[in-house]
């Protein structure tokens, strides 16, 4: 069974609300003084306006300087409104380029280079290193990627839920990005090992 994080209390560093769908971005904290997750979740209304998680995806932090830049972007407003579809829009045409497609020449197309950290649990990611974090998402012999199973947005931030197998391991993942100028400047995820089935989504209603 994957790991699952203890009793905690939380900070909530990220809400993004998009329609009848909300992303939340959580830092949890072991009551016991253990080690700290990051979850990310999907919580949808109903026609009837009731609330139910639709998606829930935690990992552990083994680096604290990870959990301390992901705080510290929490003080970031969302962004405006008026952005929301396009940044949403340029997240989907980077995915389907780059981590579905063999694109990796138009990464900067996507990305500013000069300014982009990925704050991934366990391996942050500062601009000189930005060609390994694409092409460790990139298609390639052992990795299959499944598509996006839900795309949520609210101004500058952009939320992916998707899943894949590598190496015959499955896992699911969810990808926040901030936009800024129509191109990706921050990244932060969370990848969590499940069963194969849950990856084709049978678990879901």
């Amino acid at each position: 069974m994957p790991e699952r994080p203890p009793n905690f209390g939380f900070s909530v560093t990220r809400v993004l609300q998009d329609g009848d769908s909300m992303f939340i971005k959580a830092v949890n904290e072991s009551d016991g003084g253990g080690a700290s997750w990051l979850t990310m979740s999907l919580i949808r209304a109903d026609e009837r306006g009731l609330m139910s998680v639709r998606r829930q995806i935690s990992a552990r932090y083994v680096q604290k300087d990870c959990l301390c830049s992901s705080l510290a972007a929490c003080t970031l407003p969302n962004g405006p409104h008026e952005e929301t579809e396009t940044n949403k829009l340029k997240v989907r045409d980077f995915i389907r380029a780059v981590t579905a497609g063999d694109g990796l020449d138009r990464l900067d197309d996507f990305i500013d280079r000069t300014v982009f950290v990925s704050h991934t649990p366990g391996g942050c990611i500062d601009p000189d290193r930005l060609d390994e974090f694409a092409a460790r998402r990139s298609p390639r012999s052992g990795l299959r990627y499944h598509g996006v199973d839900d795309l949520v947005g609210e101004g500058s931030f952009v939320a992916v839920f998707s899943a894949y197998d590598q190496e015959g391991n499955h896992a699911r993942t969810c990808d926040l990005f901030r936009l800024a100028d129509g191109r990706i400047v921050e990244h932060w995820d969370v990848v969590e090992p499940v069963a194969a089935h849950t990856v084709a989504n049978n678990d879901e209603a």
